[in-house]
């Protein structure tokens, strides 16, 4: 009597199990490649919005002028820019927004773009993006297929991908970073190519000097340096001098714009000095939180120092934007490497569609900083983050980590 009773219970379970397969598969699978590749789809046959901007605008445009002789850099461009902006104009009134201000390492990674077909160099950068943040996730240890699926259904993997940015080389960039963070010269010289391609990730280098990581933070100091000085001699040193004036016009144009702590205090209404003053004062707040993570997170201290130096990146940036959230999926997946709901996390700025795509309002940069601060807390545990601010240490006082 009980086996016959038993069945219908039996068959129910398999039934739901299944249910839940499909369902998984719809969302994390389907849906997400659905959605991705119809976007893509669309922006490039319309050949109009964002489709490709950032690769053109940053790379491909800036190689050519390398390859006949050019400087890649126009600061009396941006000059003009800037007090246009000033006089109530909007940036992307003029070059669609884009102006290149990468340093020269960067920019000499469109130079082979240069030789293709723009469709076809388009479509390879696109891919080589795909399979970098794929490639990223392996390298810190997600086995979990969910979990690519769910990276890839953040509006900020698929911004990325539509613009053509370079988020996804850097997240395989900072995966290799922490992969091989005991290693002093494959560490430091991942680091030191971040460095080189993007001068905010400097504040990975505390990272490595709170975990005793010496030689690894001396090999990306040294490397960096190297790979710039290199790069800019490839070019000619154009623009070398100049650089440093380059960064400062484009903070002045971009200032309003996007999701940086500048951007936010303006918007209150605050002025250009506080503006200025706050991604510094907020990265360093940032970095306090990192020192006394490595110091009472326990076996985690690293995980957790990884991820709050990479947010420590977008605090010091001057300038941040959607896809910058695309950064934080690589340190949530060293410390969430199965699927959990801070995968869903970034998924919060579906509630805004056009927030990549339109200038960023009070709404978009409250849904942001919900998404943004809601994918740190719950990737760290919301005891573990009480802890770290306000528990006492787990170790003696005076005493770190023997990282090698």
């Amino acid at each position: 009597m009980s086996a016959v009773l038993g069945r219908p219970s039996v068959r129910a379970h398999g039934l739901a199990v299944g249910a839940l397969r499909v369902g998984q598969w719809l969302l994390l699978g389907a849906l997400p490649i659905a959605i991705v590749g119809t976007t893509l789809v669309a922006s490039f046959h319309t050949g109009t919005g964002a489709w490709a901007l950032d690769f053109n605008g940053n790379f491909v445009i800036p190689a050519r002028d390398i390859l006949h002789g050019v400087s890649p850099y126009h600061p009396a461009y941006l000059e003009r820019v800037r007090d246009a902006v000033a006089a109530g104009h909007q940036p992307d009134e003029f070059s669609r927004g884009v102006f290149a201000t990468y340093p020269a390492p960067a920019l000499l990674m469109g130079v082979p773009f240069t030789y293709l077909p723009a469709a076809v160099a388009e479509w390879l950068w696109v891919g080589l993006s795909i399979a970098s943040a794929a490639l990223a996730f392996r390298l810190v240890g997600v086995r979990d297929w969910r979990v690519y699926g769910a990276a890839l259904l953040a509006p900020a993997v698929g911004t990325s991908l539509s613009y053509g940015t370079v988020q996804c080389f850097l997240m395989l960039g900072l995966a290799a970073t922490w992969r091989w963070r005991d290693r002093a010269w494959r560490g430091g010289l991942a680091l030191g190519a971040l460095i080189a391609f993007k001068l905010i990730f400097v504040p990975l280098i505390a990272w490595l000097l709170f975990t005793r990581r010496w030689a690894c933070a001396a090999v990306a100091a040294a490397s960096s340096a190297a790979l710039c000085l290199a790069a800019w001699a490839a070019i000619g040193f154009d623009g070398f001098r100049e650089y440093p004036h380059v960064l400062s016009l484009l903070t002045q144009i971009e200032k309003t714009q996007g999701f940086s702590s500048g951007s936010y205090v303006l918007s209150l209404g605050f002025g250009d000095g506080l503006a200025k003053a706050m991604p510094y004062l907020l990265g360093c707040c940032v970095i306090g939180v990192l020192w006394l993570a490595i110091r009472r997170g326990g076996e985690r201290a690293d995980a957790y120092g990884f991820l709050l130096a990479t947010l420590s990146v977008i605090a010091f940036s001057p300038i941040v934007w959607l896809h910058y959230l695309a950064l934080l999926l690589v340190p949530v997946a060293v410390l969430r490497p199965r699927l959990s709901l801070v995968w869903f996390v970034p998924c919060v700025m579906w509630v805004m569609p056009f927030a990549a795509f339109t200038p960023a309002n009070t709404i978009h940069r409250t849904v942001f900083l919900v998404a943004l601060l809601g994918t740190v807390i719950f990737a760290i545990g919301p005891r573990a983050l009480a802890g770290l601010l306000g528990g006492a240490p787990r170790r003696e006082a005076g005493t770190l980590p023997s990282w090698r």
